[in-house]
């Protein structure tokens, strides 16, 4: 999710981070309002709602580009006769300012892409649910929504949650070949959820085991016990932010054996960590594994569009198959518009496919976009594994494909 400039910008979206100061979000769920509006009758028009971050932190790195690339959709859905028989309608709203979300609803939105923020999503999901609003996510990721009441039918993400992330950890832990593994994780809610879902991954694989586990805090000024306590394994996992995270990989780093140094992997935030990394050891850094959600599609330009192109799709497609504009029609057909069906690219190819056959497989530009028809999330997904240069840059990442 980072590259250069733009890694705490990212971290802000993907890493389940939602502020400039690069804040993990409490993975409590809040409930979503109990009443609900009158039904809404359907006007014939398609009417899709941006939430993005239009000012402030991730402006120009996710919310432009993302803006730009659900408008050419929209031009291309438009292009192939709309849906309905009527072009699909737009609006915006910035999510970094309050009540973003209000406004789209009061301005007819029938489905909303965003928000970028994990955090906004968290506060905000409820209202769209209570106004039976369709919402997609192309970069939220975190825990905390994998479970959010009553969004069946009604949020779904194109981003694989934090817990597909663990399982691509968990299965580059096993490919060191080790049978146990420490992890070190960040200990506030969000890091927490991270190595509870890895503990459970872990032992869901049956060939590993959790050696040590060992939690920290940026109230810590020494770590030096933490890396202590887990420097003797083969396998070691960090799950943290960028600060505290790559202060335990410089405290790792002053106690392991560096002429047979551990297998150390991170979890997409640490990556932002590129000081603390350049001044690792060069024994310690060359066993530096980062895992991370695939940020860019080859076909499209910046972070996350392709993620947003395929929520713009999907949703049309799923109105198209429910022949209706009201969220409570399509929301439940967009599961079913990604896999299982005949397959199809593209909302044109796909509209005529839905013509032809009962049931499509919506190919998307970030990736297969198979969504679990009971949440609306990923089951499968691809991950970038990269590791660092001397600089802390990443390198050339490899790519993996993470199916539960």
């Amino acid at each position: 999710m980072t590259v250069g400039a733009a890694a705490g910008v990212l971290c802000l979206a993907v890493g389940a981070c939602s502020d400039d100061t690069v804040t993990p979000p409490d993975t409590t769920t809040p409930s979503p309002a109990t009443s609900s509006p009158a039904e809404r009758p359907s006007d014939g028009v398609l009417t899709i709602g941006m939430l993005l971050p239009f000012t402030g932190a991730g402006a120009n790195t996710l919310g432009a580009p993302i803006r730009s690339a659900i408008e050419d959709a929209v031009v291309e859905i438009n292009a192939a006769g709309g849906v309905l028989g009527t072009s699909v309608r737009l609006l915006e709203a910035d999510e970094a300012q309050a009540g973003g979300i209000d406004e789209l609803i009061e301005g007819g939105a029938d489905a909303i892409v965003g928000p970028a923020s994990s955090l906004v999503a968290l506060a905000e999901l409820g209202t769209a649910i209570a106004n039976d609003t369709v919402v997609c996510s192309p970069t939220a990721t975190a825990l905390a929504l994998d479970d959010f009441p009553n969004r069946d039918g009604l949020f779904f993400r194109t981003v694989p949650s934090d817990s597909l992330q663990m399982e691509a950890i968990v299965r580059e832990v096993r490919d060191t070949g080790v049978e146990s593994v420490a992890v070190a994780y960040l200990d506030d809610p969000y890091g927490r959820g991270l190595a509870n879902t890895f503990a459970a991954r872990v032992r869901a694989s049956t060939v590993l085991a959790v050696d040590e586990r060992r939690g920290f805090s940026g109230a810590q000024e020494d770590l030096s016990e933490i890396a202590a306590a887990i420097a003797g394994t083969r396998a070691i996992v960090v799950l943290g932010d960028a600060d505290d995270g790559g202060r335990l990989l410089t405290a790792l780093d002053a106690v392991i054996d560096r002429s047979d140094p551990p297998t150390v992997i991170v979890n997409d935030a640490v990556r932002s960590a590129r000081q603390p990394i350049a001044q690792l050891s060069p024994e310690l850094r060359a066993r530096l594994i980062g895992v991370a959600p695939r940020a860019r599609a080859e076909t499209v330009n910046g972070f996350f569009t392709a993620n947003a192109i395929d929520c713009v799709n999907l949703i049309a497609l799923a109105a198209t198959q429910a022949g209706s504009d009201r969220p409570e029609d399509f929301g439940g057909n967009i599961p079913g518009v990604s896999y299982g069906g005949s397959p199809c690219s593209g909302f044109a190819e796909c509209a005529q496919r839905l013509t032809e056959v009962p049931q499509i497989d919506y190919d998307g530009l970030s990736g297969p976009v198979d969504l679990r028809a009971s949440g609306g999330d990923l089951g499968n997904a691809w991950f970038d594994v990269f590791g660092f240069d001397d600089t802390g840059a990443e390198t050339a990442p490899r790519p993996r494909n993470i199916a539960l």
